[in-house]
């Protein structure tokens, strides 16, 4: 007798949380036991970000390969999972070194997408010496019709006196851990401004 113990453990499913196109050859539900291996292509990889694969809340081990993206691999557990991506841009210049350079209007911007992706409060100490407008980028125009749009929160900043002050982003979602950012704004003479994150 052949014993196909290991072919009739039961499917479990996969919510993508309105990703799942985002993954090369994805499915809906695998066995429990089997290893889940997903790509999450370079098209969807944007530079200086940082990208956060999470199964049930719980970080998964991510590496990159050339040419193909993320690979994403993990053991199907015998239960439904939640997997979802999370892409955060804390700046578009690199922070990773302290800068002298002061603009006119300079922006941070911060990834997310809708059905759960972050939301972002900006909370500025001292709102009379710089004042800032936010708004919501998509890569696509028909973002409307697709399920888990990921666009960009971009604020910009425009100086009102000199001075100095702090601002905190908030990011929040219902699925993802929250994130908090901090930064040290500088607004010279001629109302020129200087974000570093601290």
């Amino acid at each position: 007798m052949l014993g196909f113990t290991g072919c009739s453990a039961k499917k479990y499913n996969i919510d993508y949380n309105g990703q799942m196109t985002w993954y090369t050859n994805a499915k809906e539900a695998y066995r429990a036991g089997a290893r889940v291996k997903l790509c999450y292509p370079e098209k969807y990889i944007g530079t200086d970000t940082d990208y956060t694969f999470l199964l049930d809340g719980e970080k998964l081990s991510a590496h990159y390969k050339e040419g193909k993206g993320f690979i994403v691999e993990f053991t199907m557990p015998e239960h439904d999972v939640s997997l979802i991506v999370s892409s955060v841009n804390s700046m578009v210049r690199d922070n990773s070194e302290p800068t002298s350079v002061f603009e006119k209007h300079p922006t941070l911007s911060f990834d997310s997408f809708d059905g759960g992706g972050y939301n972002y409060t900006a909370k500025l100490d001292d709102g009379s010496i710089v004042e800032f407008t936010c708004e919501h980028r998509y890569a696509k125009p028909n973002h409307a019709e697709l399920e888990g749009s990921s666009y960009n929160v971009v604020y910009t900043f425009t100086g009102l006196k000199e001075g100095r002050t702090r601002l905190k982003i908030e990011a929040r979602s219902p699925i993802i851990e929250p994130e908090d950012y901090y930064y040290e704004i500088t607004v010279d003479a001629d109302l020129n401004v200087n974000i570093k994150q601290t």
